[in-house]
């Protein structure tokens, strides 16, 4: 990334939204951000073209005054609708020759499994290492400076998208006078919220926007497994603009000021009043009023949520859940799902000064994503040996679960769930620092060029 500022474009249903980061010690340093309100986008798909053009121009410039800085190249976050994941093995080859490993060799073992997607209405997003392994002996996380004489093998997870969806979210980002550096899919940033100790012992992220609610499921330190509901914040908002006989912008207005989701808590006293549809006069509500219709909405998004994990064959959460999104910053949010599990339950919002609300944590993931690639393939000046590299694919064998359903819900009844295949996944993206980027074409400039001819 120029002049190693890392921005991340968060295109999202309700909003736009741009943050301009920098590696700080183990941390990320936000110098700018940027937010634009827009209908232009739906269920994390641009639905007008123009209008998410513009949303996202204006974000891009308010970034830009808030740093300080002219940005001309972004990451760009996809949501994880219409997306895939699957496990790839793939290696290379050294023959005999003693060679030290670089982020060259890194990046072409994780590469040539892009190259090999054939399928013409998918495209490969994210190609993430979960393990590598050196000469058949040491399973490593990072085997940069390690010798080997054989192989260098990893086990991955790919994840892929609709193509339609990728080419035309491509387009509208570049049509706004900057470059796509790399593309990173949810499924894979969200790994970035969770702590060391959740993604071992496996923990479910539930992320709430304005029109979708994300789901992803990370295990002994890999992603499992995500989906999504398209259910969300703004059907929480069309309920009470319908109970409350109002329109929609004062629902949700009223929604962010008084809404609470645990009625248990809700209070009788905090009343306010609202303009009605078919008459001029006003009428009297208390929150605890407002809470009943908003706990049955979050109830059912909750409820779909635990039906997905059935679905993926997960019969433990051991890490607890986290709760993200636009629609975490309501009240009660997190009381209603611990009321319902019994594992614990965390509302994650991110640290740094400027973002400290929940629908900038997709966002400030993506330049953490951006980060970590750039860090995993870093090149090291060496001088290897001359060896002929081949290169071995194959697609794991799927193996199937026995679901052993025992129920973590309080108030879910515990179903049989049939049994299915597991697939196991962690995503990630290759394209460099600025060294490499002179020294040959990122592959997101490869994979551009493949889009649009």
């Amino acid at each position: 990334m120029e002049e190693h500022y890392y921005v991340a474009i968060d295109i999202g249903s309700a909003s736009v939204k741009v943050v301009v980061g920098e590696k700080f010690h183990n941390g990320i340093n936000v110098i700018g951000t940027g937010q634009t309100f827009t209908d232009g986008i739906k269920r994390g798909v641009i639905d007008d073209f123009d209008v998410a053009k513009q949303a996202i121009t204006e974000a891009v410039k308010k970034a830009q005054i808030a740093a300080g800085i002219d940005i001309k190249e972004v990451f760009v976050k996809m949501p994880v609708i219409h997306t895939e994941i699957l496990d790839v093995d793939n290696a290379i080859q050294f023959k005999g020759e003693s060679t030290e490993i670089t982020g060259q060799h890194i990046e072409d073992v994780l590469d040539s499994i892009r190259g090999k997607n054939s399928t013409d209405n998918l495209e490969i997003i994210g190609v993430y290492p979960k393990l590598f392994i050196v000469d058949d002996i040491h399973e490593v996380s990072d085997p940069k400076e390690m010798v080997a004489t054989q192989s260098l093998a990893v086990e991955a997870g790919v994840i892929t998208i609709n193509r339609s969806l990728l080419v035309n979210t491509l387009k509208c980002v570049e049509a706004c006078g900057v470059e796509v550096l790399d593309v990173f899919s949810d499924a894979y940033n969200y790994t970035h919220i969770l702590t060391p100790t959740e993604v071992e012992l496996g923990a479910c992220i539930i992320d709430i926007g304005d029109q979708l609610t994300q789901v992803a499921f990370y295990e002994r330190g890999a992603l499992f497994d995500a989906d999504s509901i398209p259910v969300a914040g703004a059907h929480i908002t069309s309920d009470v603009a319908q109970a409350l006989n109002t329109t929609y912008d004062k629902a949700e207005r009223i929604k962010e000021q008084y809404g609470h989701a645990f009625y248990d808590n809700a209070s009788e006293q905090d009343i306010f009043h609202v303009a009605q549809n078919d008459s001029e006069e006003e009428t009297s509500f208390n929150q605890k009023e407002l809470s009943d219709f908003i706990e049955s909405r979050v109830e059912e998004i909750y409820q779909e949520v635990f039906e997905l994990l059935q679905e993926m064959g997960i019969d433990k959460v051991n890490g607890g859940f986290v709760i993200t999104g636009g629609t975490a910053n309501m009240l009660g949010i997190k009381d209603l799902l611990q009321d319902m599990v019994n594992e614990k339950v965390r509302v994650h919002i991110p640290t740094q000064m400027g973002i400290r609300k929940p629908e900038f944590s997709s966002a400030i993931a993506t330049v953490s994503s951006g980060i970590n690639f750039d860090e995993l393939l870093d090149y090291v000046t060496i001088n290897n040996h001359e060896t002929h590299v081949e290169e071995q694919y194959t697609v794991s064998e799927e193996k199937p679960k026995q679901h052993k359903f025992d129920g973590f819900f309080k108030r879910k009844n515990q179903v049989d769930v049939e049994q299915g295949e597991t697939v196991i996944v962690e995503s990630d993206d290759s394209d460099g620092q600025d060294k490499q980027k002179e020294e040959q074409p990122g592959m997101m400039k490869k994979i551009m060029k493949s889009l649009f001819e």
